[in-house]
């Protein structure tokens, strides 16, 4: 997901300062959707300013602190923004789940080394699904479109959880090296 996809969104809810933006997104726990890296956040919401697609609308001034810049998204943003989300929901790529790799030469590897590290990973797996369920219950006021993001995370956890069973299970059989029969669990 894009970083300024993000930003342009947030800014089509209310005028903000990058803070805010990244407070919002913490408090929407999109770091469990998309990878949020700190310094990308400033440095996308530099580049939709000097390309125009983000303006300041005010200069919030302390004595304490650093001054606090506050951004609305322009028309021309409101187009970005819009060409971004059919972009993002029209994306045909291929969901490439970190394990996969190795879960694809597993059959190489020391089977029960294998099965302690993916019973790790099922129980990593179990706290997030745990989490994102909580955050529904806690958040009784999300967007919409916010809490099928999330019951879409919570269903493929739970699909996670039930392919890590079975490999586990296989692992500790060692049958990781056999030829078929991965749907006979």
């Amino acid at each position: 997901m894009s970083m300024k996809l993000v930003i342009l969104g947030l800014l089509m809810e209310r005028d903000a300062h990058p803070y805010e933006m990244k407070q919002t997104m913490e408090q929407r726990h999109m770091d469990h959707f998309m990878k949020l890296q700190k310094g990308s956040l400033y440095y996308a919401v530099e580049q939709l300013h000097k390309n125009n697609y983000i303006k300041v609308v005010d200069v919030i001034k302390d004595t304490n602190r650093p001054d606090k810049t506050i951004y609305q998204i322009t028309d021309s943003g409101k187009e970005l923004f819009h060409k971004l989300i059919l972009k993002e929901l029209s994306s045909d790529s291929n969901l490439y789940h970190p394990l996969f790799t190795g879960v694809a030469f597993a059959l190489h590897g020391n089977p029960q080394e294998i099965a302690d590290i993916l019973e790790k990973r099922m129980a990593l797996t179990e706290k997030r699904v745990q989490e994102l369920s909580s955050i529904l219950e806690y958040y009784k006021q999300l967007p919409r479109a916010v809490i099928h993001l999330i019951k879409g995370s919570i269903l493929h956890g739970e699909a996670e959880l039930t392919w890590l069973k079975n490999l586990i299970a296989d692992a500790r059989a060692e049958k990781l090296q056999t030829l078929g029969g991965a749907d006979e669990n």
